[in-house]
């Protein structure tokens, strides 16, 4: 899925994550919001405005660092939010949008940290992630439709 050197890179940014993680998601969503204010309704914005919805996003971002080589160890949290995804009509065209937020708010919070190797390596392991979450929520409408089918 990803090269054993992004692994290597994503697994030892975890410590930073987990110092700056929501410091970084909350930069994100005001990037996302700023850039693409019509996205805004799909999102609960007292979750945004207390900070638990960050503080969620912040939470995942490192347990997918901390596990990226061992994607099932993420299945309960992978099903949790592709749920939530589907129930906010997420779209698969909607995560490079999310994607570009997030690694242009690594690269404002880690500064100098966040070398080239470092978001080349966010970035394709942020790829492969979205492919995880895109697959799992069109088999969730896909079911969801089979199910309203007579």
């Amino acid at each position: 899925m990803v090269s054993q050197k992004t692994i290597d890179i994503v697994k030892s940014t975890a410590p930073v994550l987990k110092k700056n993680g929501q410091q970084i998601t909350t930069r994100m969503y005001e990037i996302m919001f700023h850039n693409h204010p019509e996205i805004k309704e799909q999102f609960d914005m007292s979750a945004q405005a207390n900070g638990s919805q960050p503080a969620k996003l912040a939470s995942a971002v490192y347990s997918y660092a901390t596990q990226i080589d061992n994607l099932p160890a993420l299945t309960s949290m992978v099903e949790k939010i592709a749920h939530r995804h589907v129930d906010t009509h997420v779209l698969p065209e909607q995560y490079p949008i999310v994607g570009e937020s997030l690694l242009q708010a690594i690269k404002d919070v880690l500064g100098e940290a966040a070398t080239e190797e470092v978001m080349a390596a966010w970035t394709e392991a942020y790829q492969a992630l979205s492919e995880v979450f895109i697959n799992r929520e069109d088999n969730i409408y896909r079911d969801e439709l089979a199910t309203q089918t007579p």
